[in-house]
């Protein structure tokens, strides 16, 4: 309801319950009225006097008015005064004349004039007061119900947007109170949750900035140190045949692929740690997936003299939603580790699928040197090298980070199991999906 409704229903709501309250005073104060003035209190008030008289001689006096209040009564008669007052009461005056048996009769009656004047001033006061009344209990009841559902809301979000003026995003804005309060404070808390998230997400790019300039500095100063290396000797006449030339060279352009590596893996990283990477998912078989990742890597494993091989447990064919580009990327760097790690001759990486009721699990396992109890907990960390990967030149120390970032970010999860000299499981848990049966 807005608040403009909800003022002018309390308005017309206080009124006629005033109106009502005070209609039905007034009439029980009329109804109590009378039956008081029925009854013994006012036992006198009102009444009828009634004297009978034979020529001068009273006969009947209800009231056993004196004689000379008689004469008053019928003087007043005759210079046709219809009204006598007696004992602080007026009376109308009414004569009849009445023969019996030959003898004439004198009624006079007498009858009280009341003064509802009086009564109709009382019944003014009393209603005025009713009124008064009901409409400031009334009054109270909604100024107490407006205090509590838009005054203190008010002044809260009053002091909560004096917090957010002076930076302090921590506390939750209530959506208390009625129409555009709650709407308002609902509204302020979405300001908020963007302010907070802007400045982390500002605060993140700073401190991602920092850290990459840091460590892009420190990692490229090796390579770019030794393409410079190579290009010096080819200059200053060190390699003095062709084959040197040659040599130094194609040295100096490995070096160069490096470093594009080493920034490509840092500004991936970057895209994903800040939630910019859209994932473009699509249905694929898995199995089918993962033959062609290991026919795509085989002949580098072969070059080594490596062996890889994949054992299907699927009970059958089993369709995952994955973004088959970014998790291309996924496989590539679990796979080079994994050729970094074994040993030429005997290495073997064993890719293996198994599946639960709702999730595919790939793992890739190998014989090589395994991973610490030390070392175990960090392999996810960005810029994390571990002690096989710093043997190996131009690492970005970010293939794991990356392919942590994209997995959880496809809705799956990744780990991993090792013990030092025994080899290392890097395992992968996917969700099913369904294929949808294709219409003919």
């Amino acid at each position: 309801m807005k608040l403009k409704q909800r003022f002018l229903i309390q308005s017309i709501s206080i009124l006629l319950s005033a109106i009502i309250i005070t209609g039905s005073a007034g009439l029980l104060y009329n109804y109590f009225y009378k039956l008081l003035k029925e009854s013994h209190a006012y036992k006198g008030m009102g009444q009828t006097i009634t004297i009978v008289m034979e020529r001068d001689n009273i006969v009947y006096n209800s009231e056993d008015l004196a004689m000379f209040n008689i004469k008053e009564i019928l003087m007043n008669v005759s210079i046709e005064s219809s009204y006598y007052e007696y004992e602080g009461n007026r009376y109308r005056i009414k004569l009849e004349n009445y023969m019996r048996d030959g003898i004439d009769y004198k009624i006079i009656i007498l009858s009280q004039i009341q003064d509802i004047s009086g009564f109709y001033k009382s019944l003014s006061i009393f209603l005025f007061t009713v009124f008064l009344i009901v409409f400031v209990i009334a009054c109270i009841i909604v100024q107490k119900e407006n205090m509590k559902n838009i005054i203190n809301p008010i002044i809260d979000l009053t002091k909560d947007m004096e917090n957010l003026r002076i930076g302090e995003l921590e506390e939750a804005i209530a959506d208390s109170g009625y129409g555009e309060i709650k709407e308002l404070g609902i509204a302020i808390e979405e300001l908020r949750l963007q302010l907070k998230n802007s400045i982390y997400y500002q605060q993140k790019i700073d401190d991602n900035r920092k850290f990459l300039i840091s460590s892009i500095s420190h990692d490229l100063k090796t390579p770019v140190t030794a393409i410079r290396g190579y290009i010096d000797g080819v200059l200053d006449g060190v390699a003095d045949t062709e084959e040197k030339k040659e040599y130094y060279l194609l040295k100096a352009v490995e070096k160069t692929k490096m470093i594009n590596t080493m920034i490509e893996d840092l500004l991936l990283y970057s895209k994903l740690d800040l939630n910019q990477m859209v994932f473009k998912k699509d249905e694929v078989s898995i199995n089918e997936y993962i033959e062609d990742c290991i026919l795509d890597h085989s002949e580098g494993f072969l070059k080594e003299n490596k062996a890889i091989a994949f054992e299907n447990k699927l009970m059958a064919e089993s369709f995952v939603s994955i973004d088959i580009e970014k998790f291309n990327r996924v496989v590539q760097n679990i796979m080079e580790n994994a050729q970094k790690s074994i040993k030429t001759g005997e290495g073997l990486l064993r890719v293996i699928l198994r599946e639960t009721h709702s999730s595919v699990i790939i793992e890739f396992k190998d014989n090589g040197r395994g991973i610490s109890e030390k070392e175990l907990p960090h392999v996810f960390e960005r810029f994390y090298r571990l002690d096989t990967a710093r043997e190996v030149k131009g690492s970005s120390g970010l293939g794991l980070a990356i392919a942590k970032q994209i997995v959880e970010g496809l809705g799956g999860r990744i780990w991993i199991i090792s013990e030092e000299s025994k080899g290392a499981s890097v395992m992968i848990s996917l969700k099913k999906a369904k294929k949808e049966e294709e219409v003919i």
